[in-house]
């Protein structure tokens, strides 16, 4: 089940990385979104994980999170359903970038 809810996010996320503009007057923006989502969804992948894991889950990795305020952090990791709030987050950032 998780090798598979693994698949369907990578599919997702390439299909978003695939429909980015290649405009040169939006490279920043684009890459700044691909870094972006690439982190959100590594943390959602995590989430997961830990929710379901009946093993220590102190050894899980995500990628670093640079870019993403601490603040967010904080918030996240007092909540009961982080999945919910990483899934929320990644909405909006989509949503942004079409803008």
């Amino acid at each position: 089940l998780m090798q598979q809810l693994r698949g369907e996010w990578f599919n997702a996320v390439s299909s978003c990385i695939a429909f980015c503009t290649t405009s040169p007057d939006k490279e920043e923006d684009v890459w700044k979104f691909e870094q972006t989502l690439v982190r959100l969804i590594s943390l959602l992948y995590c989430s997961a994980l830990t929710s379901v894991s009946s093993v220590d889950t102190s050894t899980f990795e995500h990628i670093e999170l640079e870019g993403i305020a601490l603040e967010s952090l904080e918030f996240m990791e007092q909540a009961n359903d982080r999945s919910e709030i990483l899934l929320q987050w990644i909405q909006r950032l989509i949503v942004e970038a079409t803008d």
